[in-house]
């Protein structure tokens, strides 16, 4: 993450996704966590891989246990196998490995000098002024609320770059993060359900060999 000025962040609060129709929390199909029900706080990560559609997935947790960005993703990366992470305070890579041979089909490239180009991280809420912590989130953080999804074209939401890393995100009801790939001037499209989590390799694994008649009770 780069710090930004105050007028780069007003320009990015005005980025709004290249994209004719709302999507909001409750179009988020793919949930990790408890089931929902009152109390539970709800967040939203977004991630667009180069050339790909935007996926979304939620997070539900108790908010008496704080959350910050790098949650999310650790989230996604213990209930989904396909899904992993590389870096700590900033993340500089997202992969995803659709068939689990240990080669990635969708990952971020480094920074690029000649475009400008590297891993964004977008969040929907202001940015404090002068806070660029890249360690734990900062008191008084929360005092920024969430603006609502980025997609709601009646509302008040945006995507804002983030000038902190993941743990210096701290993440409250109704927060968003998105990950893409562009110079700034780009934030996520418009996103589509995210595919569920597969099982654990193992378990597939296991199950074919009951169908093809490897288990057998005993006589």
């Amino acid at each position: 993450m780069r710090p930004l000025t105050a007028g780069a962040l007003l320009a990015a609060a005005l980025l709004s996704p290249s994209q004719g129709a709302a999507f909001l929390t409750s179009d988020v199909s793919t949930w990790i966590g408890p089931d929902a029900a009152p109390g539970l706080s709800e967040a939203v990560l977004v991630i667009q891989w180069p050339g790909q559609s935007a996926w979304a997935w939620g997070l539900r947790w108790d908010p008496a246990a704080p959350r910050q960005g790098r949650d999310l993703l650790l989230a996604l990366a213990g209930v989904e196998p396909r899904f992993s992470l590389v870096g700590d305070a900033f993340v500089s890579d997202l992969r995803w490995d659709a068939d689990l041979d240990g080669a990635a089909e969708f990952s971020f490239p480094a920074y690029n000098p000649s475009t400008g180009a590297y891993l964004n991280y977008f969040v929907n809420n202001l940015q404090q002024d002068g806070n660029y912590s890249d360690g734990a989130a900062p008191a008084g953080a929360h005092l920024l609320p969430p603006l609502g999804s980025p997609y709601d074209e009646g509302g008040p939401g945006a995507w804002i770059p983030s000038n902190t890393g993941v743990l210096g995100r701290p993440l409250a009801h109704g927060s968003w993060d998105g990950w893409i790939y562009s110079d700034g001037t780009a934030s996520p499209a418009r996103p589509i359900p995210a595919p569920a989590p597969i099982p654990e390799p193992a378990a597939p694994a296991l199950l074919a060999l009951a169908s093809a008649g490897f288990w057998r009770r005993r006589p």
